[in-house]
């Protein structure tokens, strides 16, 4: 990645009129540093409000948690210490032309740097492990649960290799922000950063493409489908944010003004965490959308749309077919009055605690 690449900045004259840092609008004559700490702030407050929604769901509504959201507070948690570090970064002068940054600046910021990438994997690594093991928990069908397994084991075993990687980014460790000790040490090569980058995308596409032929196949209503096409709409956006970030490294991977010219890297990994962080939670949203706004989530069943099992329960998702019979209709009906599909997601969860 170009953040690890941090050199020592070259002399050079004060800029003149030209264009900002790639994918930036503005000029080459402004400083970016308070765009940055702002960006971070909105986006971390932003994850912050969904992480609280699905904490308040899950202990007040449904009344139980899960493993996939201790997971996810630990990733707003990592994210946090990102964008943090982000601001860290702004304060000692990211956003602004290398050869106006104090050379005692340098090295502090690359030492922010670091722990900033470390967090971002970090952060990105506990939210993809929580929305697989979401899959694994709420998806009945047997070939979807096996493939979200196998992803899932993937995920966690390249992003265990991708943190240790940044953990021993060099060798010794401190050469990464001192870059009198470079000369002397082992950093890894950008291959290895890059493999890492295509890697996230390729799982990330992987993961939001799972559902999609349970939720084109199942009967939902049409509230709900539009909803889960707006959800998983959201994610390929986040998958697209990944592409353009990586698009964006490429271009400033071998410049001289990284305080500057990386200000754009800095936006989109801050929108890209907080962003898949708020999509994982929104997935576990329905009881809370169905107490809030009953009349948008909730549907009233018709006898045409309503299929029940044996045991009067309303299909879930990835529930098989069933055959429709006259008095589980009537069973159908009315569990589906009293609101009981509003708890889809965690019904067995919620049976276990009653």
């Amino acid at each position: 990645m170009a953040d690890a690449n941090y050199t020592n900045p070259a002399n050079h004259p004060p800029p003149g009129t030209g264009p900002g840092p790639p994918g930036v609008p503005g000029g080459m004559d402004r400083s970016y540093s308070v765009d940055i700490i702002v960006c971070a702030a909105i986006t971390a407050a932003i994850s912050f409000v969904f992480v609280a929604m699905r904490f308040y769901a899950r202990l007040f509504i449904v009344r139980v948690l899960h493993r996939e959201d201790w997971l996810i507070l630990i990733a707003q948690i990592f994210s946090t210490v990102m964008c943090g570090g982000f601001i860290h970064e702004a304060i000692l002068g990211h956003g602004s032309h290398a050869w106006l940054v104090p050379a005692e600046n340098i090295s502090p910021m690359a030492k922010a740097a670091w722990y900033t990438i470390l967090f971002y994997q970090l952060s990105l690594s506990c939210s993809q492990v929580s929305i697989l093991l979401l899959y694994c928990r709420v998806w009945n069908y047997p070939w979807i649960r096996q493939a979200a397994k196998g992803l899932l084991v993937f995920v966690m075993i390249y992003k265990f290799l991708i943190i240790l990687v940044c953990v021993t980014a060099c060798i010794p460790l401190q050469a990464f922000w001192d870059f009198e000790l470079q000369e002397h040490s082992y950093c890894h090569g950008k291959p290895i950063w890059w493999a890492a980058t295509y890697l996230h995308i390729a799982t990330d596409f992987l993961t939001y493409l799972l559902p999609m032929p349970v939720i084109f196949r199942v009967q939902f209503p049409i509230r709900q489908r539009i909803l889960l096409f707006v959800l998983f709409a959201f994610g390929f956006f986040i998958c697209i944010i990944s592409i353009i970030r990586c698009y964006l490294l490429k271009l400033v991977d071998d410049t001289n003004d990284f305080t500057f010219d990386n200000v754009s890297i800095a936006f989109w990994s801050c929108v890209e965490t907080n962003g898949t962080i708020s999509i994982a939670c929104f997935m576990t949203m329905k009881p809370l959308l169905s107490r809030w706004f009953p009349s948008i989530v909730e549907e009233r069943p018709t006898a045409s749309r309503v299929v029940a099992g044996s045991n009067g329960r309303l299909p879930t998702i990835g529930s098989r077919p069933m055959r429709l019979r006259p008095a589980d209709l009537h069973r159908s009906l009315t569990a589906s009055l009293r609101g009981y599909e509003a708890v889809t997601d965690d019904d067995d969860g919620r049976a276990k605690n009653a």
